[in-house]
């Protein structure tokens, strides 16, 4: 398909994306780079045979907008930048956005080359060679959604969790409390947010698919497995922000101090602040490793249970 072909079979989704970046570049909400870097993105996602896809994409990034928006206050009064200034997301950059939906980008380019692809001689041009899989083609899905779910549920989990009344607990030591705002902290309530967007985003996977042609639905296992692989990878980033994520607080507020687009934050010595666990992988990449991680995850399950689309 050439690009006039490509660009006129995907009107809806251009469109679309256009508007996001409008928007985006009006609120401030992505950097020049991190403008590109959504394209990008966007980009590939069309390129799925399955255009539910990219329609998980629009709302995923709008409901992060939505719920960073109104835990934003409770976030800058309770946290602090490492320039200086309050805490709360600043615009997203371009290493946040790769992070966020680069697995999936991975997930669906092979998704995609494996739905053009056959191992056997063909004179249609759409067909590239390759292999037969049908059982990884079917399973790939499921870890698409299951890296939506998860990135969503951790996004909800920790930009409304910070509206707790209650303290957070470290996940690796339930008995301790922590300042709000602490890698590997967790509450109810932000659990409970985390499984309300895992909910959203099967239930828009589970639209977009059934719109998609050739009609396709997902089972109810399949479903579910989609929720839990949300719930679990938003565990499974506290998990990784106590184990292998540095938290870093003021010595005189007590706040927790981060740095810019999820960089790491500098501690001098005999400086004004502490640093607390083991600075192995920054905020971004806890956020590409448990996308990853709880992608293969629900597609391993997946594939023993016989489940996909």
């Amino acid at each position: 398909m050439d690009l006039s072909a490509f660009a006129l079979a995907h009107i809806p989704q251009i469109s679309a994306t256009i508007g996001l970046v409008t928007f985006a570049l009006a609120k401030n909400k992505l950097t020049s780079a991190g403008i590109l870097a959504a394209i990008a993105v966007a980009v590939i996602h069309m390129a799925s045979p399955y255009p539910v896809f990219f329609w998980l994409l629009v709302p995923f990034f709008l409901l992060g907008v939505l719920v960073t928006k109104i835990g934003h206050e409770a976030k800058a009064r309770l946290t602090q930048s490492s320039t200086g200034s309050s805490g709360g997301e600043g615009a997203r950059s371009a290493v946040q956005v790769f992070c966020n939906a680069g697995g999936a980008c991975i997930l669906i380019a092979l998704h995609a080359w494996l739905a053009t692809s056959s191992p056997f001689m063909s004179l249609r041009g759409s067909v590239v060679p390759g292999i037969y899989a049908p059982k990884l083609q079917g399973v790939l899905p499921v870890g698409i959604m299951a890296h939506y779910a998860a990135v969503a549920a951790d996004t909800f989990g920790s930009e409304l969790g910070i509206l707790a009344k209650s303290s957070p607990v470290l996940i690796t030591a339930p008995w301790k409390k922590v300042p709000k705002g602490t890698n590997g902290g967790v509450t109810i309530e932000g659990l409970a947010f985390g499984l309300l967007a895992s909910f959203l985003i099967t239930v828009i996977a589970q639209i977009g698919v059934m719109t998609s042609q050739p009609f396709r639905a997902l089972d109810t296992s399949t479903g579910l497995l989609v929720i839990g692989a949300g719930v679990a990878g938003s565990l499974l980033d506290s998990f990784l922000g106590a184990t292998v994520q540095a938290t870093v607080t003021d010595k005189g507020s007590g706040k927790v101090v981060e740095g810019p687009g999820g960089q790491r934050v500098k501690v001098l010595e005999g400086g004004s602040r502490v640093q607390l666990g083991r600075d192995i992988l920054t905020n971004n990449g806890v956020n590409f490793t448990m996308a990853a991680l709880t992608s293969v995850g629900a597609m391993a399950v997946a594939f023993a249970l016989d489940l996909g689309i």
